[in-house]
């Protein structure tokens, strides 16, 4: 499979990109991340914060491949589901955000309360390591996008 393929399913819209958009994501992570390492906050909405700077990162992934997903029901797991074809992420870090997002969505939605210590501190670590492999493909594979 290809981003080219999903394009031609409709998941996916080619769009060009730009090191200000780049730039302005990155400074949505950033925020994100810290913002989930704030203590005075519940674990939940932490948590919430982590899934969302991992989401952000992924998806500054897709744009600088000249993507974005077409905004329609799934489109978030399609983000995630691309870091296969931009950035080889090795599929089970794929499975974690998947089960990042449906614990997300159950903090959201469903009840507070469901994040534990544990879940966060992996959520936090993931998303970290995911921004620093993000920064390193894009370094090598769009520099003109890094300025």
């Amino acid at each position: 499979m290809s981003l080219e393929k999903w394009a031609e399913y409709g998941w996916l819209k080619a769009e060009p990109s730009s090191p200000e958009e780049i730039r302005d994501l990155f400074g949505i992570v950033t925020r994100a991340l810290n913002d989930a390492k704030v203590e005075a906050i519940s674990d939940d909405l932490r948590f919430q914060a982590t899934f969302s700077a991992a989401l952000t990162a992924a998806n500054i992934a897709l744009r600088a491949s000249g993507y974005r997903t077409r905004v329609q029901t799934g489109h978030h797991q399609k983000i995630v589901e691309s870091l296969e074809l931009t950035v080889k992420a090795d599929p089970k870090l794929i499975q974690k955000l998947k089960v990042f997002s449906k614990k997300r969505n159950a903090t959201s939605y469903d009840a507070a309360g469901s994040v534990s210590e544990q879940d966060l501190e992996q959520a936090i670590k993931v998303a970290d390591e995911l921004q620093r492999a993000v920064t390193a493909w894009l370094r090598e594979l769009h520099p003109e996008l890094m300025r």
